[in-house]
């Protein structure tokens, strides 16, 4: 016959086995399970008090093994009408971040198109943010960021592992 007090010990045993099952589990499950989207590059762009989440007309792993959608289906291109005189606030997300890119920035000007390129490289884990601002007279008409892969051209050149764009003209 089992005592009271060894009843209580199998009770505290029980407990601890059905914890440590539950939490083993859980981080199991966390670990293993595969949530691209939670993986998935963006911009946030912020304009005035709204915050714009802009995905990829592209993207590829790494090693452009794999791309979605393909090269042939590309999403179309964002709009986030940008009022002139506006401050703009970009960041990019840690899947960007954390390697080389660029970014291009297309102005209207009293004379033509104006190009800007920007070459980035953050650390890993550091977060980026900068702000562009449309003008009378350098009227920012849109955005794209583009990531490197780890594979080279022809030229020795890093291809691009992706695209995020968006149009930035004001509404009319």
């Amino acid at each position: 016959m089992i005592s009271s007090g060894e009843k209580k010990a199998l009770s505290i045993i029980a407990i601890v086995v059905v914890v440590f099952v539950a939490v083993v589990g859980t981080s199991v499950f966390f670990l293993t399970r595969d949530d691209d989207k939670n993986h998935e590059p963006y911009l946030h762009l912020a304009v005035g008090d709204q915050l714009h989440t802009i995905e990829p007309r592209w993207w590829c792993n790494l090693m452009l093994t794999s791309c979605d959608p393909e090269f042939t289906a590309k999403r179309p291109t964002a709009k986030v009408p940008v009022p002139v005189g506006t401050t703009v606030m970009l960041t990019v997300s840690s899947e960007i971040a954390d390697g080389l890119w660029n970014l291009l920035a297309v102005y209207r000007t009293p004379d033509n198109l104006a190009d800007e390129v920007e070459y980035k490289h953050t650390t890993p884990g550091e977060r980026y943010s900068m702000t562009l601002e449309s003008t009378p007279d350098r009227v920012l008409l849109g955005v794209t960021v583009v990531p490197a892969s780890a594979r080279l051209d022809q030229n020795d050149e890093l291809l691009p592992r992706g695209e995020l764009a968006v149009e930035t003209a004001p509404a009319e």
